[in-house]
């Protein structure tokens, strides 16, 4: 029985395609540095994680799969290198594994791509078409990043980063949007747009934004959730009463409309899918918290997705006092999109930056968190900076209307993951 040995297994696609080859009968172990969601989730599939050098694990593995995070002076790397194992990428795995189904629906994009995901996966599920789903994230209503179903759809999440989706041949992409992103991997918007166009050409069907679909009507009831209507030109099509919360979601539920219906699926299946959806985890998600009546958790790290973000806030939860925690993710994307970070912060009433999470990076790869505020308090005065959960939490129980405030904790660090280790939530 073949063998596999992740690096970096803990993050959520890595994470996801080990329990996928654990679920089909491989032998699966791996190794990450810290503990998270995703290597408790491993666990719970019973899937081992090394967090120290395990050199006979390696040696005893078939094959050696490499996240994108992962260095090339990597101890673990240089190890498998000199056992002449076969080493692939997290993107090479994704598309061998893609090849074992009819269908594959691959959403890209720059914002969005989760949830849509997750979304389409959904509404398939609900009408009974057992897809097999692949996610950048967790499903509120299992905390799962992979459920496998049958042989005829395969719904993934398609990643960009270090050319990583062009590994997939789809039959169906759907490409959300395309802003600059992963310029440290790209070097300019111009080698960011060629790959998305390579990416579509190994498509067979492509959807992308259309005019002709729009969202009306749109409102928010008492709990804050999302209804509209969905018009094609003129033509009213469907009213949905969602579980989500952000004004943004009427985008991928668009998206996920359409390729639903080109997937020949009804209005009512559609609809009854898109209703009965809970979201993604961290994707403006309300979580429920003692001290704090008003907590978000959104993964928005893209300027785009922070500036929609905090107008969401702003719309949902009306004139509340709204305090933005920011943990920016990487020093490199802080560098490259600077001037964007400082249009979306600069009138902000209260910034507050947290430490940059450095995924892969050393901090001479850009600007950190602490340079950022330093420069944004020249503009805006009220811009704070922390540099531990001790000092961050001091300050918040300071805040004296707790039940009037609006905490929305932005970035795709490991910011959540803290507060609820420290007991924030509690």
């Amino acid at each position: 029985m073949k063998s596999f040995y992740f690096l970096g297994i803990g993050g959520v696609s890595m994470s996801a395609l080990a329990i996928f080859l654990k679920q089909k009968g491989f032998v699966v172990r791996g190794s990450d540095i810290s503990r998270g969601v995703g290597t408790q989730i491993l666990s719970d599939n019973d899937i081992t994680v090394d967090f120290d050098i395990n050199e006979d694990a390696i040696k005893n593995s078939d094959v050696v799969c490499v996240s994108s995070a992962i260095k090339k002076d990597d101890k673990r790397l240089k190890i498998a290198k000199s056992q002449k194992k076969k080493i692939i990428t997290r993107g090479e795995l994704l598309g061998e594994i893609s090849k074992e189904y009819d269908k594959v629906i691959a959403i890209a994009g720059s914002h969005g791509k989760t949830t849509t995901t997750a979304l389409i996966f959904h509404i398939l599920k609900t009408a009974n078409k057992n897809p097999t789903l692949h996610l950048g994230g967790y499903k509120i209503d299992d905390d799962k990043n992979f459920c496998l179903g049958g042989k005829e759809y395969f719904v993934t999440e398609a990643c960009e980063y270090c050319d990583n989706f062009l590994h997939l041949h789809p039959y169906l992409s759907v490409i959300t949007n395309i802003e600059p992103e992963h310029l440290d991997f790209f070097k300019s918007f111009d080698n960011q747009l060629l790959s998305f166009e390579k990416f579509k050409s190994q498509s067979e069907n492509v959807i992308e934004e259309s005019i002709d679909f729009k969202a009306k009507n749109i409102s928010h009831n008492e709990s804050g959730f999302l209804s509209f209507d969905l018009y094609e030109k003129d033509r009213f099509i469907l009213h949905f009463d969602t579980k989500l919360l952000e004004e943004v979601n009427t985008k991928n539920i668009i998206f996920a409309y359409r390729a639903c219906k080109f997937l020949n699926l009804s209005d009512e299946q559609i609809k009854n899918g898109v209703e009965s959806f809970l979201g993604v985890k961290c994707r403006f998600e309300k979580v429920c918290c003692k001290r704090f009546k008003n907590v978000i958790f959104d993964y928005a790290h893209h300027p785009t997705e922070i500036k929609n973000s905090i107008e969401g806030a702003k719309k949902i939860f009306g004139d509340k006092k709204l305090f933005v925690i920011f943990q920016p993710h990487t020093y490199s994307r802080t560098k490259f999109l600077f001037n964007e970070f400082f249009e979306v912060f600069k009138n902000v009433e209260n910034p507050i930056f947290y430490k940059t999470y450095s995924a892969r990076e050393k901090e001479c790869d850009g600007m950190s968190a602490r340079e950022f505020a330093k420069v944004l308090k020249k503009s805006n005065k009220h811009a704070l900076y922390f540099d531990g959960f001790s000092s961050l939490n001091d300050f918040l129980q300071q805040i004296k209307d707790k039940k009037n405030c609006v905490l929305l904790f932005v970035g795709a660090g490991d910011l959540p993951q803290i507060l609820n280790q420290n007991n924030f939530l509690s």
